[in-house]
C-alpha cells in the first residue's frame, strides 16, 4: 500500500514537475516572442532613424556632394591630390586636342599641355585656368609667366619641372592647389601678387633655395613666414641662361657610361641633370660655377669626384650616391649645400680648400662613421669638423 501511494505521489510529483516545466517553457517562449517583437520595432526605429539620418544628409549632399574625403575639392586643393577619374580626363585631352603654334593646349580657357621646345614660356592671356599636371616633369620651362587672366593653379600643375627656376605671376591671380610646384628642385624666386588668398598644402615642397616675393602684409607673404620659406617684398627679375653654356635638368639623366668629361664651355649643371646616371667618377672643371639641386643624385656606382673650383654646391647635389669613397674640393670652392653628401654611406675621405666659407650641417648626413674632414690648418672647415665632432686632419 505504501508502495501504491509512493507509485502515487511520485506520479502525481512527476506531473507538476511537467506542468511546471511546461508553464516555465511557455511563459520563456512568450518572452522571446515580446523579445523578437521589442527587437524588430527597435530595428525599425532604427531604421527610421537610420532612413532620417539618410534624409538629412542627401540634403547636406545636394549642397556639399562629397562621397568621401577624396571627393572634396578642398581636400583635393589642400593636399594636391588628384583622383583617377581627373588623372585620365586630363590625359585623353591631352591626347585627343591639338597643341597651338606654340605648343599650348587650350580647351574652354584651361591650359592642359605644353608641348612646346621655348624655355621661355608666357602663357596666353585668356587662360583663367591651369589644369592638373598640365606641365608635369616639363624639363624645358625655364622661365614662367603667368597673366591676369589665370584665376587658379590646379594640383601638380608643375610637379618636378627640374629646370624651372622662376616664376612671375600677375596680379589677378587667386589660388594655387597643393602640390603644385612640388619638387622643382632649381626654382630659385616665385614674384606672387596681391590677389592671391589661398595656397594648399607642400606647394613648394622638395624645394631649396627659394624666395618667394610679394607684396608687404599679403597673404603670399604670410604663407612663407608660416612655411619657413625665404621671402621679401621686392619683385625679382630674371636673366634666361645660355643654353650653349649649361647641361640641362636631365639631360644624362640614367647615362649608361663609366665616365663623362663635362665640355669646357659648361658654366651651370642643373637639377637632375645626371640623376641615376652609371658613371664611376667625376671631374667638374673650374668654369661650372653651379651645380644646381639633385644634379648627380642616386649615382649608385659613382666611387669618386673631384670640384675643381665651382664655388656653389646645392643642397642634394650628390645624396644617395652610395658608392662614394672620397670627394676632392680645390681651391675656388666654397658653399656646400643642405645634404649634398647625404647618405653617401660609403664616403670617408673629404678634402676641403680654405676657400670654402660655409657647409650646411646636415651636408654630410649619414655618411660613413670613419668620415675625416683633411683641411688646412685654422680654415672654417677645421672649425666646422670641430662643431660637429667630425674627424679631421691637416693633410690637405
Amino acid at each position: 500500500m505504501k508502495k501504491i501511494l509512493l507509485s502515487v505521489l511520485a506520479l502525481s510529483l512527476a506531473v507538476a514537475t511537467s506542468s511546471c516545466g511546461l508553464t516555465a517553457s511557455s511563459e520563456s517562449e512568450k518572452k522571446e516572442e515580446a523579445t523578437v517583437v521589442e527587437t524588430t520595432t527597435a530595428d525599425e526605429k532604427q531604421e527610421k532613424t537610420k532612413e532620417a539620418d539618410d534624409d538629412q544628409l542627401s540634403e547636406y549632399d545636394e549642397k556639399k556632394d562629397y562621397s568621401s574625403e577624396e571627393d572634396d575639392p578642398e581636400y583635393q586643393f589642400d593636399t594636391g591630390y588628384v583622383s583617377s577619374e581627373r588623372s585620365m580626363e586630363v590625359e585623353s585631352i591631352k591626347r585627343s586636342e591639338s597643341p597651338d603654334d606654340n605648343g599650348f593646349i587650350i580647351k574652354d580657357g584651361v591650359l592642359y599641355d605644353y608641348d612646346g621646345v621655348d624655355p621661355r614660356v608666357v602663357i596666353p592671356d585668356g587662360v583663367e585656368e591651369i589644369a592638373e599636371m598640365a606641365f608635369w616633369s616639363n624639363d624645358v620651362v625655364e622661365a614662367l609667366y603667368i597673366p591676369s587672366s589665370v584665376k587658379i593653379i590646379k594640383q601638380s600643375a608643375f610637379w618636378s619641372c627640374s629646370n624651372l627656376k622662376f616664376v612671375q605671376a600677375e596680379e589677378g591671380l587667386e589660388a594655387i592647389a597643393g602640390s603644385a610646384f612640388w619638387s622643382c628642385s632649381g626654382l630659385s624666386d616665385v614674384n606672387l601678387p596681391e590677389s592671391v588668398n589661398k595656397i594648399g598644402d607642400s606647394v613648394f615642397w622638395a624645394i631649396n633655395g627659394l624666395t618667394v616675393h610679394a607684396p608687404s602684409g599679403s597673404y603670399a607673404e604670410k604663407y612663407a613666414q608660416g612655411n619657413s620659406i625665404s621671402y621679401d617684398n621686392t619683385y625679382a627679375e630674371y636673366t634666361m641662361l645660355d643654353r650653349k653654356n649649361v647641361i640641362r635638368g636631365s639631360q644624362y639623366e640614367y647615362y649608361d657610361k663609366k665616365e663623362f668629361t663635362i665640355p669646357d664651355n659648361i658654366t651651370s649643371i642643373e637639377s637632375d641633370a645626371f640623376e641615376y646616371a652609371e658613371l664611376e667618377s667625376i671631374y667638374i672643371p673650374g668654369n661650372v660655377q653651379y651645380i644646381a639641386p639633385d644634379a648627380f643624385e642616386y649615382c649608385r656606382k659613382m666611387k669618386t669626384a673631384v670640384i675643381d673650383g665651382c664655388p656653389d654646391v646645392r643642397a642634394e647635389a650628390f645624396e644617395y650616391c652610395e658608392a662614394l669613397e672620397e670627394v676632392r674640393f680645390n681651391n675656388g670652392c666654397e658653399k656646400i649645400g643642405e645634404s649634398a653628401f647625404a647618405y653617401c654611406r660609403k664616403l670617408k675621405d673629404v678634402y676641403l680648400p680654405g676657400s670654402i666659407s660655409f657647409i650646411d650641417k646636415r651636408a654630410f648626413e649619414y655618411t660613413d662613421d670613419a668620415l675625416t674632414f683633411h683641411v688646412p690648418a685654422g680654415s672654417y672647415a677645421e672649425t666646422f669638423a670641430i662643431s660637429m665632432n667630425i674627424a679631421y686632419d691637416n693633410n690637405y
